[in-house]
Formats: structure tokens, sequence, C-alpha cells
């Protein structure tokens, strides 16, 4: 004798009855149809936690590993605004000779790397403090972006 799964009989039902609701027009007017589903903020907290982080909140307060990860976003963004800053200034720098070129270069590089590892630094410390659920951030790879900032910002012999 062959036993169904309850489980399965249940998802079938539950389908049915949304294939007709859907045939029958209930999910046509719904407020924000065709709009995407707000995201809630705690979605990877585990769900016993989310009262407790939503009361932090609400009270202007936020677990450390969620202040880290507002910290590390502040700080990629000012690596970019400093990437862009070296993009508006390099051109200019090109005309002044190649010692005031290697000066630029030497000093842009430090800047940005600076940030890049204290980036880094928070990522490890969010790593190693955010719940399981979350999502792991990556560090950058200080190697792999030094060649791409000389790559990006060469010395022109032509000039």
């Amino acid at each position: 004798m062959h036993i169904p799964d309850i489980q399965r009989v249940i998802e079938i039902i539950a389908e049915r009855k949304i294939e007709e609701a859907m045939e029958e027009g209930a999910f046509d007017n719904l407020p924000g149809a065709g709009k995407p589903l707000p995201m809630d903020e705690e979605w990877f907290v585990p769900p016993e936690m989310r009262p407790a982080i939503r009361l932090m909140k609400s009270a202007g307060v936020l677990p450390d590993w969620m202040e880290r990860a507002r910290e590390i976003e502040r700080l990629r963004d000012e690596c970019a605004q400093l990437w862009r800053i070296a993009e508006r200034e390099y051109p200019r720098i090109l005309t002044m000779g190649h010692e005031r070129f290697q000066i630029w270069h030497a000093e842009t590089w430090a800047r940005i790397e600076g940030k890049m590892k204290r980036v880094n630094s928070l990522i490890l410390a969010y790593n190693c403090t955010a719940p399981s659920t979350a999502m792991p951030l990556i560090p950058y790879g200080l190697e792999r972006e030094y060649a791409r900032f000389c790559e990006q910002f060469p010395w022109n012999e032509s000039l």
C-alpha cells in the first residue's frame, strides 16, 4: 500500500488553489502590482533575533557587525571617490614631468591603499562577528588593485 507524502499533497492543493485564483483574476488589482517586493533589511538575521534587531534599530543602536557593514560601505564609496579624483587629475599630472608624476602616483596610491586596508580590516572583523546567515564580504585584493592602478595611470613617455 502506497502512503502519500502529506507535505507534497498540501503543496499540490496549494498550487491548484493559487492557479484557480489567478484564473479568476483575484491577484489582478493588488497594490504594488508589477513592482518589486520591498526587501526586509533583516532578511539575513535568524527569525528569533529579528525582534531584538528591530528594537535596537528603533532606538538608534545597531549590533557591531551591522555598524561595521555600514562603515565598510561608506569607506568603499570613499575608495571609489579617490579613484575618480585620480582619473580627473591624471591628464594634468602627466604634463608636469616625470618626477612630479612619480610623487603624485605614490601619494595617490598610498591614499587609496590606506582606505582599502581599513576596509579589509573591517571586513575581517565583520566576517568574524556577523551571523552565519549574513553574506560574507570580500576584501580588496591589494596586489590586484595596485596592478589595476598602475595600468590605468601609467607614465606616458611620449609627452
